[in-house]
């Protein structure tokens, strides 16, 4: 052997490459847990947002008065649309549920979206579709081509799915 050998042998480039690739398929996956926690995160941000929207028209139809013009939650329609109908009264009519456009122009689209849903459509990611007082009172997801399940007799609003968990979990449906 040369006294004067400089450089790495083979051996000890290889044991170099194998925990490089170790190091990176740990970071991969710490790096994909991340991204479905952020997921999750904001479907929840979003799922509280419109609660509180749904909250905020509540307590202003109670203010106006219960009547068939005037029914104690928004109807499915109305928060499709990000929009009350023009038949509520004067105080009511046209009340956004959240900031955005309404009517026509959101056309499905103005709620916010659901980050963990697996629906293939952005439109259908953010759509509301009716559930039963029973379906909600037990948060059964209703299926159908929304990710938010919505019961118009209660207010109750919550993701139309039972996946994921959260990191505590907890099913989406039981959010």
């Amino acid at each position: 052997m040369r006294m004067n050998s400089k450089g790495y042998t083979l051996i000890e480039l290889i044991t170099v490459m194998v925990i490089m690739g170790v190091l990176t398929g740990l970071a991969v996956n710490r790096y994909h847990d991340l991204t479905q926690d952020a997921n999750i995160s904001a479907t929840k941000g979003n799922l509280g947002t419109m609660r509180a929207g749904i909250t905020l028209i509540h307590a202003k139809a109670l203010i106006t008065g219960i009547s068939a013009s005037n029914p104690e939650w928004p109807s499915v329609s109305e928060l499709n649309n990000n929009s009350l109908d023009a038949s509520r009264p004067a105080a009511l009519a046209n009340l956004k549920l959240i900031e955005g456009p309404s009517g026509g122009v959101c056309a499905s689209a103005c709620m916010p979206e659901s980050m963990v849903s697996n629906l293939a459509s952005l439109a259908a990611r953010k759509t509301i579709v009716a559930a039963t007082t029973a379906q909600a009172d037990a948060r059964i997801p209703p299926g159908g081509p929304g990710a938010w399940a919505y019961d118009p007799a209660t207010g109750q609003l919550y993701p139309n799915q039972a996946t994921p968990n959260d990191s505590r979990g907890i099913p989406a449906n039981q959010w």
